[in-house]
C-alpha cells in the first residue's frame, strides 16, 4: 500500500513538473485575423492564412477542437436598392472568378443578410455567431489552418460594396506538448 502511494505521488510530481515547466500545454487559445475589401464583381476573396499566427504555430499539431469560429465587418452598399449578402468558404488554393463558380462549388456559412440601399450593416462577432450555417464544414476547414473566404452580393446592379473591418475569429482548445 506504501508503495503504490509513493508511485502516486511520483507520478503526480513528475505531472506537476512538466506543467511548470512547460512540457505539457493544455488551454483555449483565440486567434484573429483582419481583412478589408471593396468588390466591384459582386463578390470579394480573401485568403484565410491562420498558420502564421504564433498561438496557431505553437499549437497547430495539439489542436483537440476548434470551440468557435466568428466574423465581425461592416458591409457598405453603394447600390440605390436594397442587396443581400451572403459568405462562403473553400479549402486552400481555390480560386473561383465569379460568383456563379462560388455559389456552385463553396460551402454557403452566412445566408442573405440584408444590407440596405446606399446603407451600411454591421456584425460583430456575437451576432454573427447566429448567421452562421454550416458550422461543422467550416470548423473542418479551420482546422486545416487555411481557407479561401468569398463575399457576394445580390440584388447589387452596380455590383459595389465594401467589406471593412472585418474579421475572422477562431477560439481553439489545444493539449499536449509544447514548443
Amino acid at each position: 500500500m506504501i508503495t503504490r502511494m509513493k508511485l502516486l505521488a511520483l507520478a503526480g510530481l513528475i505531472a506537476v513538473t512538466a506543467l511548470i515547466t512547460g512540457c505539457l500545454v493544455s488551454g483555449t487559445f483565440i486567434i484573429v485575423e483582419d481583412f478589408e475589401f471593396t468588390a466591384q464583381t459582386g463578390f470579394y476573396h480573401y485568403s484565410v492564412d491562420l498558420t502564421d499566427e504564433p498561438d496557431w504555430e505553437d499549437h497547430k499539431d495539439d489542436i483537440d477542437a476548434i470551440d468557435a469560429v466568428g466574423f465581425e465587418f461592416t458591409i457598405t452598399s453603394y447600390s440605390d436598392v436594397t442587396t443581400t449578402f451572403n459568405a462562403w468558404v473553400t479549402g486552400a488554393g481555390t480560386n473561383y472568378g465569379t460568383v456563379a463558380e462560388i455559389a456552385a462549388n463553396a460551402t454557403k456559412i452566412i445566408n442573405d443578410l440584408t444590407v440596405p440601399a446606399n446603407g451600411s450593416l454591421t456584425i460583430t462577432y456575437v451576432q454573427s455567431l447566429g448567421h452562421i450555417t454550416n458550422l461543422e464544414a467550416l470548423k473542418a476547414l479551420v482546422k486545416t489552418g487555411q481557407f479561401e473566404y468569398y463575399g457576394t452580393s445580390t440584388n447589387n446592379p452596380d455590383n459595389v460594396f465594401d467589406v471593412t473591418d472585418g474579421k475572422v475569429v477562431v477560439t481553439l482548445s489545444a493539449s499536449g506538448s509544447g514548443s
